[in-house]
């Protein structure tokens, strides 16, 4: 019987092990989540050289975010307290060489139709060159909600600002 414990306890343990490296992480009210990337980088871009992206899925809870670009040692903000509903979303970041600095490209598209995906972007201008890190995050900003709350059925604001940054 003991034996069979043990077993039982470690086949569980594997099957949880394994589900937390396939299923994809939500975001709570106490983390920060990041869609970003590390590459080298030139100081000296040009239209003509290939751009680059990364996406991923991520499930948010309902409430409000504080959504910033980021470029190296820069930031920018692109909406401070957005609201978005609870649900999924694939979170793309994409930065394109233009001449002479690079436009930096953040939407955050929501599996749920009825609700529009939100975009941001800003300019980048890169001194040296080197090997950065680039992309957004999501710092959200309230409670988790209690079995007696519910969040409203609110879409997200389709029309974020940023402000250009070393153009």
């Amino acid at each position: 019987m003991m034996k069979r414990k043990g077993f039982l306890a470690l086949a569980g343990g594997l099957f949880a092990a394994t589900l937390s490296l396939t299923t994809p992480a939500a975001a709570t009210a106490a983390e920060t989540a990041y869609n970003s990337k590390t590459q080298f980088l030139t100081a000296y871009p040009t239209d003509s050289m290939d751009g680059s992206c990364v996406q991923r899925r991520i499930e948010l809870a309902a409430g409000n975010y504080t959504w910033r670009l980021f470029f190296a040692d820069a930031q920018v903000t692109a909406r401070e307290g957005m609201y978005f509903g609870a649900g999924w979303y694939t979170w793309t970041d994409c930065l394109d060489p233009r001449r002479g600095y690079y436009h930096h490209t953040s939407a955050l598209d929501p599996d749920n139709p009825a609700w529009e995906t939100v975009n941001a972007s800003v300019d980048w201008q890169l001194y040296y060159s080197g090997t950065y890190g680039w992309g957004s995050y999501l710092d959200p900003h309230f409670a988790p909600l209690n079995a007696e709350e519910e969040a409203p059925d609110v879409p997200v604001n389709p029309t974020p600002q940023a402000e250009p940054l070393g153009r």
